[in-house]
């Protein structure tokens, strides 16, 4: 083994039932001040619970530490690695990218390792990095790997609408005005990823089911299209999957999709109630027939 990809556990890869061959550096995930290890003494299920058990508990992420990294390289590095290709989630979420950008420089003798920061979330993150391991395997120039991504990055389009705003405003994750949040608790806005990652919301709207109409319109005319992947991201709440899954078939015409379940990470920051729709338009990453449709 002398080349491989690692991404933040924030891509939820531990959560999708495919066959890979990327490694993760965990993040944490703090309930109650007493921390955890994202997928290692806590799930995606289980964190779940605990936001919906009990509802008044802090909880709040943070990157895996710095010595952390260092160790997970060095054990490649021990291996005989030679070349890592990592990615992160948005670095304008998470310092998770500066953080592994400033360990990966003391390896730079030693090691050659390509940081890349998606400017994305959760499942995006994932396609990105199963797209570099494709791309590793198939012997690509890690610079060349690197601009592939690029494209598909130009290619995805996030929307989410969450039930349930407050996680998202005490873990300061939106970027905004403060005038966008009045009236907090009656409106259910739909939120995007920006170009540059950040998460912004984009349109007021008070109830769930209309703010899901509005996530399909958006996309309406290009989910059915033969060079696009659409896929929804599930926070584990069957009962807002399945309106919303019968709503895009009635509209779209498609009679099946890719549900995609929201990683650990996202779902300490947004809460336990909320839905994506994500496209890849015209550039669809080799991963997407991994997955199962519904």
């Amino acid at each position: 083994m002398s080349r491989i990809v690692l991404s933040t556990s924030s891509s939820g890869l531990d959560d999708m039932d495919i066959k890979h061959n990327i490694e993760l550096i965990r993040l944490r995930i703090h309930v109650n001040n007493v921390e955890f290890i994202d997928g290692k003494n806590i799930s995606s299920e289980r964190l779940q619970h605990l936001m919906n058990e009990v509802s008044h508990s802090p909880v709040h992420t943070s990157p895996a530490p710095a010595h952390e990294v260092a160790m997970m390289l060095s054990g490649l590095q021990n291996k005989g690695v030679k070349e890592v290709f990592i990615t992160t989630l948005s670095s304008q979420v998470s310092d998770s990218y500066q953080i592994i950008s400033e360990v990966a420089q003391s390896f730079k003798d030693s090691m050659d390792i390509y940081v890349y920061d998606t400017k994305d979330l959760n499942a995006c993150e994932a396609l990105l990095a199963l797209e570099a391991d494709y791309l590793m395997q198939q012997n690509y120039a890690m610079q060349d790997i690197a601009s592939r991504l690029d494209a598909l990055r130009r290619s995805h389009h996030m929307l989410f609408a969450a039930d349930d705003l407050s996680y998202l405003i005490k873990n300061k994750k939106v970027s905004t005005t403060a005038g966008f949040f009045a009236n907090l608790f009656s409106i259910k806005p739909v939120l995007q990823v920006s170009d540059a990652g950040d998460v912004v919301p984009i349109s007021k709207i008070r109830k769930i089911d209309k703010a899901f109409e509005y996530m399909v319109n958006q996309f309406e005319n290009v989910i059915p299209r033969a060079d696009s992947f659409a896929y929804v991201l599930s926070a584990g709440r069957p009962d807002l999957d399945s309106r919303f899954i019968a709503m895009l078939k009635q509209k779209t015409g498609v009679t099946d999709i890719a549900v995609l379940p929201v990683s650990a990470i996202s779902l300490a920051n947004h809460g336990p109630s909320g839905l994506g729709l994500c496209v890849f338009e015209g550039d669809v990453p080799s991963a997407a027939k991994l997955f199962a449709k519904f």
